[in-house]
């Protein structure tokens, strides 16, 4: 087996496609890496023979061995900007002396300069740290043979695609690292997305084109016309026992809005509304909506959370409330979701007083389902997708107060609430804690404002209430909702690491 590892050393690829310049290329395609390793061949004069030797055996390796695995990443946004060509041709002579009397005055500009052609240099952001791909064959015979060759080609290549983009890259000797069960990665194996491959031959293509610009002619390499068909096969990240593909979002359909820092009794508000409606009606009250079990104790099950949405997260974020969301849990008995359902219909019917929070001398808030807002701050999915990053828009409700230890003891009760909403342990092994008084989210309430707009007899006011920055070893799917008040949006995170807005 041959495995070459190539690890981007500042999180970020930045190379386009041959045949699509904006768009960005990911994984590398082998031919890429065989181009590079045939760069670092040149630095010598005369090159190794030994190296030319492993790398026509490598591009004589069989492509159906070949297994291309990668992190998922993720686009980065970039602009056009003008530089000049690479290929330019000057038509003056820069070098030139300009005529005495103009010498004061004269700027001579090489034709290069003038000449700026719109570029794009797109680039993704992969989804894991270090950020490693791996190209694996296996079999690949003959390889203990060409391993120092093909080892000493490696540490040579120090960037791959555009000059933006230094690697580290190495034959990798722990055959474990470079094994098809790691789940915390993306495999690219076979029937999809065409690769293309380095091939017999590849190797001498590329040096005769380098011959032909050392003669005076612009001969760049044409991409490898050999394409092996991958299938991109990503694993499910870690995910909590909260439901982002089933949300019931509301929208703010007039009325008195209430600020976001006054959430956790907006939620409480709806719970009793939901309530209110089901007696009203005659509807058996689910166990989903209430929290509470059938002699009025509080439930060990998961039930639904109400949680804001909100103008957070955007450059010019303000705070304001748009809406809320009705999270449930990811597995739910068929006929307690009906019943809650048909509650949360009546809730949003056709009549006037009909889905309707009050609040009272300030007036009521009115809400609208909204299945598919075009307004981003409406969309959950924000909330949802995988990040290892994650911040709290509301600050969570800690089960209890850090005692001896701050630090270690704070990051002992902030993991156990990762793992009652079912994260599993091996992805919390390893979390880092941040504690502030403000959110990393911009709009978002602090800690004081929150607490202070708690009413007098919340149980939340006996508990310790902290802003969190959460760093897990690997990504976590949301939704996130940490702490004691999660059913009621404190503790609610939004992912901060896709290089956007936060």
């Amino acid at each position: 087996m041959l495995c070459l590892e190539v690890e981007f050393l500042t999180g970020v690829s930045v190379a386009a496609t041959p045949y699509a310049r904006d768009e960005p290329e990911w994984p590398p395609h082998p031919d890429r890496l065989f181009q590079a390793l045939v760069a670092a061949w040149g630095r010598d004069e005369p090159p190794d023979a030994a190296e030319r030797h492993a790398l026509e055996w490598l591009e004589g390796l069989d492509g159906n061995a070949l297994v291309v695995r990668a992190p998922a990443a993720h686009r980065r946004e970039v602009a056009t900007v003008f530089v000049p060509p690479n290929d330019a041709r000057t038509t003056g002579n820069a070098g030139a002396k300009p005529p005495a009397a103009l010498a004061p005055t004269l700027r001579v500009i090489p034709e290069q300069r003038k000449n700026r052609q719109p570029r794009a240099f797109p680039a993704v952001l992969p989804q894991a740290c270090p950020a490693v791909a791996r190209y694996v064959w296996d079999p690949a015979p003959q390889s203990d043979v060409h391993k120092d060759s093909l080892g000493r080609l490696a540490r040579e290549v120090t960037y791959l695609g555009h000059s933006h983009t230094p690697v580290r890259v190495a034959v990798a000797e722990d055959s474990l690292s470079c094994a098809d069960d790691n789940d915390d990665e993306t495999w690219v194996p076979k029937n999809g997305a065409a690769l293309r491959m380095p091939h017999k031959g590849r190797l001498e293509h590329l040096v005769e084109r380098h011959r032909q610009s050392t003669n005076g002619r612009i001969a760049r390499p044409a991409p490898s016309l050999v394409t092996r068909a991958f299938e991109r096969k990503e694993p499910q990240p870690p995910a909590t026992l909260f439901d982002g593909d089933t949300v019931t979002v509301f929208a703010d359909d007039g009325g008195f809005v209430p600020a976001l820092e006054a959430f956790p009794l907006v939620a409480k508000r709806l719970r009793d509304a939901l309530l209110t409606t089901a007696k009203d009606n005659g509807l058996e009250i689910p166990t989903l909506i209430s929290g509470h079990d059938v002699d009025g104790r509080p439930t060990a099950e998961p039930h639904i959370a109400v949680v804001p949405l909100a103008d957070v997260g955007w450059t010019h974020s303000q705070g304001r409330s748009m809406g809320l969301a009705l999270v449930w849990p990811r597995e739910t008995d068929t006929p307690e979701r009906k019943a809650a359902l048909r509650i949360v219909a009546r809730f949003v019917g056709t009549s006037s007083s009909i889905g309707l929070l009050h609040f009272g001398r300030d007036g009521s808030w009115r809400l609208a389902l909204e299945p598919g807002s075009d307004l981003a701050s409406l969309r959950f999915g924000r909330y949802v997708r995988p990040a290892r990053r994650w911040a709290t828009v509301l600050p969570a409700a800690l089960d209890r107060h850090p005692k001896d230890r701050p630090g270690e003891e704070l990051a002992a009760i902030v993991a156990q609430a990762c793992l009652n909403v079912g994260i599993p342990p091996e992805a919390v092994d390893g979390l880092d804690v941040e504690l502030h008084k403000h959110s990393a989210v911009r709009g978002a309430p602090s800690v004081r404002d929150v607490r202070a707009a708690l009413p007098a007899d919340s149980r939340y006011r006996a508990k310790p209430l902290a802003h969190l920055v959460l760093t897990f070893p690997t990504p976590i799917r949301g939704p996130l909702i940490l702490g004691a008040g999660r059913f009621r949006g404190l503790g609610l995170c939004l992912p901060l690491d896709d290089g956007g807005e936060i």
